[in-house]
């Protein structure tokens, strides 16, 4: 291989890696936004970095000119990252998460009026909901559902769990068994990367006959209802909105 052609190589290979750092931002959204901003901006100023330094051949009026290759376009290109990292979008951010139900539905079956069988028979409540986080990095969020009954006493039901601590076999177990194979649905906690929306069903189930027809009453906007986001950690309440039968 001639000389020109192994810088064309490795120039190549450079951008290529120009290329593969860069979509880290969008392959792994979750786990960057995990990290502090000086990682990600340092990541962003490596990717600028192989991007200057691989496209320099490719550049022809500058092949000879280096300072004001880095000038003009070297040192503008690295500095992106620090901006947006930094600057751009702490303006941008904001504070907590923000949510809203966007459709009201139960999972039905012809022959149980409403009622998926799971050994018992129970109300299955799977409503629609979008949720966005404001905030710089990913956050991790329980969802609740808090009806309050005829007597003004709370009734709070959490939403199914991805991960059960009791491997045994129970209602919870069933039903995310039964819906895990399927698209659209969330499980808690549900994972929010820096910035970004979310939307999908969650699952709660109406555990026995009294908070089913509690439920009945909240479903036809008799009962106060609303949806609670906490800290799976603290159990700190982050936001509320309510529910709506849609």
């Amino acid at each position: 291989m001639t000389r020109s052609g192994i810088i064309i190589l490795v120039h190549g290979l450079l951008l290529l890696l120009a290329v593969l750092t860069g979509a880290l931002f969008l392959l792994y959204p979750v786990e960057l936004g995990r990290q502090p901003l000086e990682l990600r901006a340092t990541l962003g100023c490596l990717a600028a970095g192989l991007l200057v330094a691989g496209a320099r051949p490719f550049v022809p009026w500058f092949s000879r000119r280096l300072p004001a290759y880095l000038l003009l376009i070297g040192l503008p290109l690295l500095a992106i990252s620090p901006w947006y990292f930094f600057s751009f979008l702490p303006a941008r951010a904001g504070v907590g998460l923000d949510g809203e139900q966007l459709a009201s539905s139960l999972i039905t079956e012809s022959t149980s009026n409403g009622i998926v069988e799971v050994g018992f028979a129970y109300p299955i409540y799977t409503p629609t909901i979008r949720l966005h986080n404001n905030e710089l990095f990913t956050r991790e969020v329980d969802v609740y559902l808090r009806i309050l009954d005829g007597n003004n006493e709370p009734i709070l039901f959490r939403a199914v769990r991805n991960q059960l601590p009791d491997a045994r076999l129970s209602v919870e177990a069933s039903v995310r068994g039964l819906l895990s194979n399927s698209d659209g649905y969330l499980f808690i906690p549900v994972v929010l990367p820096p910035g970004a929306t979310v939307e999908g069903q969650v699952v709660f189930i109406i555990s026995n006959l009294n908070d089913g027809s509690t439920f009945d009453q909240a479903l036809g906007r008799s009962y106060p209802a609303e949806f609670q986001i906490r800290d799976p950690a603290s159990g700190d309440l982050l936001e509320s909105f309510p529910m709506t039968a849609i």
